[in-house]
């Protein structure tokens, strides 16, 4: 039994700051919280730390990622449109997906983040779970949680609609290789099924909620309504959850309307697919009218508001949904503006953005406030990715919950000055960032220690990480990424075409 107390604390998003603020941990629970010297006072036996000038805040919560290690700016790769940029990322060299996560994991714990959520990019389709197995090893050898999504896709894996004509009037020497990106549906749904079977009985924890598996029709537009359905079906019989990138760009919402005759979560709701089980990816395009069903129906949002910017998607209507009643979230995407995972940043692009797109609509419209940005980052967030009901868990610093727990240097002006004045939302909202983090707690384990993992070696990771690209761009076709490239380029003017 641990009391570890701190300058000032806040036990909640929504709660005011306290000061000498001290929880006390045993094993990886809280067991109670309060004023410090009450808790010394009740817990005599218990080992003490204080940490002075510190912020002690519950740890923050990544709704939506994809685990690649280094972001895609930092390999080369240049910020398109979702469709075409999708297609580029074939040009990307294949990075040893347990080095990814160990490394994604130690960025994210850095940045205060101690649950993330991995929608899992196949190097190769044929081996993902080996690949599957190594992403949770590095997620487990990091100290992070993970909830892992294996991602599975059964048309429209080029473009929307009319992929083989699109196919066929590409340039002659791109006519084979476009055959054969369409020809490579990648995983049958009995194997998908399998798969997933294996790594729920091998791996997920309902308990402690080290590791969660969940489903994930990758999206709407590259999913028949069979495939989404069926992976409904697996995710509540096995009391688990689906997420999905959903009306992320003009051309979905333009896709779901030509094919549906309505929107796409209009159609979602006529098949069955809405309910509490489900979180929906990006919703940059979704309609205004739509947002009350997905309130009623109990549907959470994971909001990426920087991939957002970078894949010109657009803004989405962060306070609309929130002013509906929606459980919402924020993911990185892995695709954070600086390509650095900072999560404390990206809380701040999130209030930022909900405020211009509310002094746009007018109409005494609001942003998001500061302790619900700071919600959405922490509690939301755990709903959002673990569930509505699964309780007590992560969110807060309140008996029961888990013991993850981070702590922000506040010790030098105007931050110091600022919590004087109580206003430690202000303060981590407005100006914070991973580099004022300085421990982070991860199941009751110090997992990072003055700012460094404590469970790996970044830089030595990095290091390999470097070598696994080196070796990767040796072996690779230098053709195969021209085409890839160029295909990329046919379905930007394709698509931007036809809007």
């Amino acid at each position: 039994m641990t009391i570890i107390s701190a300058a000032y604390g806040l036990p909640d998003a929504r709660a005011g700051i306290a000061r000498d603020f001290a929880i006390v941990v045993e094993g990886n629970r809280i067991v109670a919280t309060g004023d410090r010297a009450a808790m010394l006072a009740a817990y005599p036996a218990a080992e003490a730390e204080h940490f002075d000038g510190m912020l002690m805040t519950p740890a923050f919560v990544n709704s939506h990622d994809h685990g690649r290690g280094l972001g895609t700016a930092s390999l080369g790769i240049a910020d398109d449109i979702l469709e075409a940029w999708l297609l580029t990322l074939r040009t990307q060299p294949a990075i040893d997906p347990y080095l990814a996560a160990a490394y994604d994991g130690a960025r994210l714990l850095r940045s205060g983040v101690t649950l993330t959520t991995h929608s899992h990019n196949p190097r190769d389709w044929r081996r993902m779970g080996a690949e599957a197995e190594a992403t949770l090893r590095g997620y487990r050898d990091s100290g992070i949680r993970v909830a892992f999504h294996p991602p599975i896709v059964d048309q429209n894996n080029l473009t929307y609609e009319d992929q083989v004509d699109f196919v066929e009037r590409l340039p002659a020497d791109l006519v084979q290789v476009g055959r054969g990106m369409l020809a490579s549906m990648p995983l049958s749904p009995a194997d998908y099924f399998e798969l997933c079977d294996a790594l729920y009985a091998a791996h997920h924890d309902a308990v402690n909620h080290t590791v969660h598996i969940q489903a994930s029709p990758a999206g709407g537009q590259w999913c028949s309504d069979d495939l989404t359905m069926a992976c409904v079906a697996w995710a509540k019989s096995h009391d688990t959850r689906v997420q999905m990138h959903m009306l992320e760009t003009r051309y979905q919402r333009d896709y779901a309307r030509r094919t549906f005759g309505k929107s796409f979560i209009r159609h979602l709701d006529d098949i069955g697919a809405l309910g509490l089980w489900l979180t929906l990816a990006h919703m940059v395009w979704v309609d205004l009218d739509d947002l009350g069903l997905l309130a009623e129906r109990g549907v959470c949002i994971a909001h990426n508001p920087s991939s957002n910017l970078r894949l010109r998607s657009g803004i989405a209507p962060i306070a609309e949904m929130a002013q509906a009643g929606i459980t919402l979230g924020i993911g990185l995407d892995g695709h954070a503006l600086d390509d650095d995972q900072d999560y404390l940043r990206e809380l701040r692009m999130a209030y930022t953005l909900s405020a211009l797109r509310a002094a746009e609509i007018g109409d005494r419209a609001t942003g998001l406030s500061l302790p619900d940005t700071l919600h959405i980052g922490t509690l939301g967030g755990s709903h959002v990715t673990l569930g509505l009901f699964t309780t007590p868990s992560l969110g807060k610093l309140a008996p029961q919950y888990l013991a993850d727990v981070v702590l922000l240097d506040v010790s030098k002006p105007p931050q110091a000055w600022l919590m004087e004045q109580g206003k430690a939302q202000h303060t981590i909202v407005h100006s914070a960032t991973r580099n004022q983090v300085k421990r982070v707690m991860a199941n009751g384990e110090w997992v990072i220690i003055q700012g460094r993992s404590v469970r790996v070696d970044e830089a030595a990771l990095l290091t390999e990480i470097a070598g696994n690209i080196q070796i990767a761009r040796s072996r690779t076709d230098q053709t195969e990424l021209r085409a890839a490239e160029r295909i990329a380029a046919s379905i930007h003017s394709h698509l931007t075409t036809r809007a």
